[in-house]
């Protein structure tokens, strides 16, 4: 990861940290995180920071949020295209 990308996902779980601080939960967290513009793969690492958990729980907490409906269908599907290519081989 670069340094512009490290300080970044800082400076995004420093604003962050007061909105779980108040409601701990993982969908108003990504709530928070998808409004200001949050996404992806940044979206989980400031998640990892704010709440203090390992890469499979924010992980979690990302693409359950119902904010993230349309990150999980992509996901899903994305699945379900490489469990059918590995028929075709």
């Amino acid at each position: 990861m670069d340094a512009e990308r490290k300080v970044r996902i800082a400076d995004l779980a420093v604003t962050a940290l007061p909105v779980w601080a108040e409601n701990p939960d993982g969908g108003a967290l990504q709530e928070f995180l998808k409004g200001i513009g949050c996404d992806g793969v940044d979206a989980v690492m400031v998640t990892m920071r704010v709440v203090g958990c390992d890469l499979g729980e924010a992980q979690r907490m990302f693409i359950t949020a119902p904010c993230r409906a349309a990150e999980l269908a992509f996901h899903n599907a994305f699945m379900e295209g490489l469990e059918r290519s590995q028929g075709d081989v």
